[in-house]
């Protein structure tokens, strides 16, 4: 019985309509995510400008022995020297022709490397700063990130909200540490890789970058949808499950319809109009002056009587008898629903549709398919 309740439920037009539109709309999310392609700025590229960079600016004496870029690799060689108090050197990639990267649609920067003589890199990415900030409009908004590397070839993945701004930056420009100038992702100047402090110097240092590009990382918007998609689902499940089968909490009046004789000698006017409504309840012309012209009984005194005995009016009383007596039906016979509304006095089937749905909360239609 449950097992049919629930077919009835997820086969209703109620449950399937929501849950087609609903899944149109999370597959048309996921493969809009999924066609997002990669940004690939390394290894070769002709958009892109390849620059090295050293501590030489800073007094260091640190030099880059090769910078070779091919189909498959960039090679970045050098050797970090005596000079400086932290030594470094590095390579930024800009896009030609004055562009930005636009990696406004990514999440995350990925990075396909092996080192050797290199156990970790700075990764920065600059970005222009924002008028409102009182900076030389010259200077770029810096956000970084260490990375700890191997000498085997290893994809690693930086969040952009991994990236943040650097301790000697923020003292370059008097910013505090809990201050934040947010980047715009979209308008990337340059990208930076180089070398963190290295305790070893005097030593060539190879760095093999097979790709650098930006991604983005789906993972935690699929969970989400995952969980939506399942929520909403149980939800219209619940939804239908409680307005298919619940139960009304209106008072039914319980009515045998078997036919009974009207003995006008030994009967009150209350069993009088009572009987005679219960027997004529089927002919549609029935109202309240026909029932007093048959019954002898005065209008006033007959709504008075149902009133007293049933709470409520004469024409109320009387959809309650064919409403009652079409659920009969419905529930023990084959006859199509015109027919039953007429066999219980109503005129049309749309006004008996309307008086069923009143009294019931779902059509006949539904009646029937609730009794299967």
């Amino acid at each position: 019985m449950v097992q049919g309740k629930a077919q009835k439920v997820i086969t209703s037009k109620y449950f399937v309509l929501p849950v087609a539109v609903l899944s149109v709309l999370v597959v048309s999310v996921i493969l809009y995510l999924a066609s997002i392609q990669d940004l690939i700025i390394l290894p070769v590229s002709d958009q892109y400008i390849i620059e090295g960079y050293t501590d030489d600016v800073n007094g260091g004496r640190s030099e880059i022995t090769e910078m070779s870029n091919s189909d498959s690799v960039f090679v970045f060689r050098f050797q970090l020297k005596e000079g400086f108090y932290s030594p470094y050197a590095g390579f930024s990639v800009t896009p030609a022709a004055s562009k930005l990267f636009n990696a406004g649609k990514y999440n995350q920067i990925n990075l396909c490397l092996s080192g050797t003589n290199i156990d970790r890199l700075g990764i920065a990415l600059y970005t222009p700063i924002p008028d409102e900030y009182n900076i030389n409009s010259e200077d770029e908004n810096l956000h970084h990130s260490y990375l700890g590397i191997s000498e085997k070839k290893t994809t690693y993945q930086i969040p952009f909200n991994q990236l943040k701004h650097p301790e000697w930056w923020l003292d370059l420009h008097q910013i505090s540490a809990s201050e934040i100038i947010k980047p715009d992702f979209s308008q990337i100047i340059h990208v930076n890789v180089g070398s963190a402090y290295a305790p070893e110097i005097e030593n060539e240092k190879t760095l093999n970058v097979y790709s650098i590009s930006f991604t983005r990382n789906n993972n935690l918007i699929f969970i989400a949808l995952s969980v939506i998609y399942l929520s909403v689902l149980m939800l219209l499940y619940l939804f239908n499950y409680w307005k298919m089968f619940r139960k009304t909490k209106k008072a039914e009046i319980t009515i045998a319809y078997k036919p009974v004789e009207i003995e006008t000698g030994n009967q009150s006017n209350d069993e009088i109009c009572i009987d005679y409504i219960n027997q004529s309840f089927q002919n549609n012309d029935l109202t309240l002056d026909l029932v007093a012209k048959e019954t002898g009984i005065l209008q006033r005194k007959i709504t008075q009587i149902i009133n007293e005995q049933f709470n409520c009016n004469f024409k109320t009383y009387i959809n309650r008898i064919r409403i009652n007596e079409a659920k009969r039906l419905l529930s023990q016979t084959d006859l199509n629903i015109g027919e039953i509304a007429f066999k219980v006095g109503f005129n049309n089937q749309s006004h008996f549709n309307r008086v069923f749905k009143k009294e019931t909360q779902i059509n006949p239609s539904e009646f029937r398919d609730n009794q299967l």
